[in-house]
């Protein structure tokens, strides 16, 4: 539960949560790094010093949280705690308040690092806002550029010309221009000449309409990238050792809640309207290209789902040919994966068998039938199974020493696990006896029974 729940809002940038946590966790820190800036700069008055003090006791707070978060998610939790960026953390949870100065610009340093790798979403999403309205943007602020300056050496030559005493340099009319353009209009400097006068109305009128250009236009990025996050538009190459399931169907719903709990991120790629959902990425496209297939991070990714996706005016063995060739496009691009193969057709998977495209294959329909008929012939069957599904869960641990099957139980007992096989040189074998001879490098495949807190 509490791994779900950090995983959730630490890691799953999928998710609503993880959007609400991390923007507030963003906030909060860009918060403390200017109120750090300005200490150095002026330092805050001794009224409010208690309060800043306080501001980056919750900062600290927050990091040394999302810190300890991060460390029960990690796999490996030495290497987590050796990586560099880890240690940059734990640098940014130091308070910035101490009477080291050198310590007080390494904190600054650690959270600007932080900011940097930690948030980076914040930054793919406002890169590819302004990518996307970069033409109309530079179009804007040429004509901004060109338009303000203008009105600032007009303004600035025509009211110290005339002896306006509120203008006395060029900053004056920087502030005036810049307060009129924005519409505040505090009137602590006002222009004395008539043409001075005429230039303001202009510049009211023309900081309405750039202003209101620039607004519309980086709102209309935003909605865009939005929308295109939705129609899954959104390229995931950068992702690693993810699970890309190519294809969307009732499987595919299973498949996905399913793999939730094992902390990996899950790509979907399919034609077909996908609901949105915060379980998984979605990726529109033929998953038979492999430019989409690239786009979806295959290359990088730790397993492959192929499955049977229906499409109107395919048999059954046109569905089959995509997903064998999908199959063999996957292999080509990446060895390293594991790959998973849903086919209609029994004659297709002696195929797939006899040239080894895939590490398994699940002939559709099959496996139901095969469970429904043990059903007729033993009533115990499904309770067994449905107690497998429910109620036991399969790992996998290297085995470093030389002993029998029978000793390494003995020793595993106590933890609850059971050696339902042992995998060597590639091959698995099923239930072995007590007396079976293991070796170092062996994998002892386990059962365990869930403890009663966390059936469902």
């Amino acid at each position: 539960m509490l791994r779900s729940f950090l995983y959730e809002i630490l890691e799953n940038d999928r998710s609503r949560t993880f959007i609400v946590y991390q923007s507030f966790s963003f906030s909060f820190l860009m918060l403390s790094i200017i109120f750090v800036i300005y200490e150095e700069l002026r330092g805050f008055p001794e009224d409010i010093h208690p309060l800043i003090k306080d501001f980056e006791l919750l900062v600290s707070g927050i990091i040394a949280f999302e810190y300890t978060g991060r460390l029960l998610l990690a796999e490996k939790k030495i290497e987590y705690v050796l990586n560099p960026l880890s240690i940059v953390d734990l640098v940014a949870i130091i308070p910035f308040f101490q009477p080291f100065r050198l310590l007080r610009f390494l904190v600054i340093g650690a959270r600007l690092l932080r900011i940097a790798y930690r948030y980076k979403h914040f930054a793919r999403g406002i890169t590819y806002i302004f990518r996307s309205i970069s033409f109309e943007f530079y179009f804007i602020f040429a004509f901004f550029t060109m338009f303000f300056f203008a009105s600032l050496i007009i303004m600035y030559s025509l009211e110290s010309a005339a002896g306006n005493p509120n203008i006395r340099d060029l900053f004056d009319a920087l502030y005036m221009v810049v307060i009129t353009m924005t519409t505040v209009g505090y009137g602590d400097i006002t222009p004395i000449t008539w043409e001075g006068r005429v230039l303001s109305m202009l510049l009211g009128m023309g900081g309405l309409f750039l202003f209101s250009m620039t607004i519309a236009t980086v709102s209309a990025g935003f909605f865009s990238y939005v929308q295109m996050l939705r129609m899954g538009m959104i390229s995931f190459k950068d992702m690693r050792n993810h699970i890309v399931i190519c294809g969307w169907n009732e499987t595919a719903q299973v498949i996905v809640e399913n793999l939730k709990g094992m902390g990996r991120d899950i790509v979907v790629i399919s034609d077909h309207e996908v609901p949105s959902s915060d379980q998984f990425h979605y990726k529109r496209g033929d998953f038979g290209r492999e430019d989409v297939l690239l786009d979806a991070g295959v290359d990088k990714a730790h397993m492959v789902i192929i499955l049977a996706e229906k499409l109107p005016g395919f048999t059954e063995d046109s569905i089959d040919a995509r997903t064998i060739l999908t199959g063999m496009q996957v292999r080509d691009i990446n060895r390293e994966a594991i790959l998973v193969l849903e086919v209609l057709l029994r004659e297709n998977a002696k195929l797939i068998k006899r040239r080894r495209i895939a590490d398994y294959i699940i002939i559709g329909g099959e496996v139901l039938g095969v469970i429904i008929s043990k059903f007729a012939e033993n009533k115990s069957y499904g309770e067994f199974l449905s107690h497998l599904v429910e109620k036991v869960s399969l790992e996998t641990l290297p085995w470093e020493e030389e002993s029998t099957v029978g000793d390494a139980e003995r020793k595993l007992e106590h933890k609850g696990y059971r050696i339902v096989g042992v995998v060597r040189d590639g091959r698995t074998t099923f239930f072995p006896r007590t007396s079976y001879q293991l070796r170092k490098g062996d994998k002892l495949l386990l059962i365990r029974e869930h403890p009663k807190e966390e059936r469902t």
